[in-house]
């Protein structure tokens, strides 16, 4: 199958995934009581740090796509590999800095109208593109190094975790964008009213949980869809950059190597994140950064613009 049609096929399945979520899982979690929550200065930072990274993700990828035209043959299909997985990438971050601008302007994470709905919608979405990049990724990385796809079981190593995550992700207890509700012996008429809406909330989220959480087991099988993906991609780079003759190509691989590397180290960042609860920490910042390095070093190794590749010579030719 051409990228475009592998595209077509993930395109169907996010519209699925969406649609499911709107009719089904949101208004499950707010018959069950899931309690908002206020915005703080680290959702206001992290508004930012998203918006940046959308920004020069979506500006690689707009480059990267142009760069493809002229090209044919294998050389055209790495490049729209690599494109499509960014692009998802790119729509990740795109989701989250949607759903926090909206979190921000509406000062809480959601409420009974349309618009407040946005942020805990936004955050299984965002990780749903993430979880669907590294299968083009990999498929990216092979035909960069061999000019052809992946192994079945390779791609099967991906896509196994990947057709678990969504499934698991529509279900109500994982409480994206709330807290999970609350049986308080607290005085059940203290509340307060937001934004004039005449919407009563809990002022605390103390007392015992009446349902689970399972964001963490979602987060979890994330981390593994991208680790299994990357990690296969990253032993494969080094090995074909250590095989590589061409003093060139074998930097513009270990440029790709690094970027994965970087990748490795977000959602090592993401997943300490979650395990610690709460909103975000400073590893997700830590994280932020990674990430951006990530977009960055993998489009240099792999569309390698004409400064970088001249770059690589000279630095070759004063070794």
């Amino acid at each position: 199958m051409e990228p475009k049609g592998y595209s077509t096929l993930f395109t169907f399945v996010v519209l699925a995934f969406a649609l499911i979520y709107a009719l089904y899982t949101i208004p499950m979690q707010i018959a069950l009581g899931a309690i908002p929550y206020l915005v703080d200065t680290r959702i206001l930072v992290s508004f930012f740090a998203y918006g940046g990274i959308t920004g020069a993700a979506a500006f690689l990828t707009l480059t990267a796509y142009r760069a493809s035209r002229p090209l044919v043959g294998a050389g055209r299909r790495v490049i729209e590999y690599f494109t499509i997985a960014l692009a998802f990438y790119m729509m990740s971050t795109a989701a989250m800095t949607l759903g926090l601008g909206l979190f921000i302007a509406t000062g809480i994470s959601f409420s009974l109208t349309w618009y407040g709905l946005i942020y805990p919608y936004c955050i299984p979405m965002a990780m749903m593109f993430a979880g669907i990049s590294p299968y083009f990724m990999l498929k990216f990385s092979y035909w960069m190094a061999e000019q052809k796809d992946p192994g079945r079981v390779r791609e099967a190593s991906v896509l196994a975790p990947l057709s678990i995550l969504l499934p698991v992700m529509v279900l109500p207890l994982n409480w994206f964008g709330g807290y999970p509700p609350v049986f308080s012996l607290l005085d059940m008429n203290l509340k307060i009213y937001l934004l004039g809406l005449g919407i009563p909330y809990p002022i605390l989220n103390i007392g015992v949980k009446i349902y689970p959480d399972i964001r963490l087991f979602s987060n979890g099988l994330l981390l593994l869809v991208n680790l299994v993906a990357v990690t296969q991609i990253i032993a494969f780079l080094y090995r074909k950059a250590m095989e590589e003759t061409d003093h060139v190509k074998a930097a513009r691989l270990k440029t790709v190597l690094y970027g994965f590397l970087s990748i490795v180290g977000f959602f090592a960042c993401y997943t300490l994140d979650a395990i610690i609860g709460g909103g975000f920490t400073i590893l997700m910042f830590i994280g932020f950064a990674l990430l951006l390095t990530a977009i960055i070093l993998l489009y240099l190794g792999v569309v390698a613009p004409e400064w970088y590749a001249s770059w690589l010579q000279k630095r070759r030719t004063k070794t």
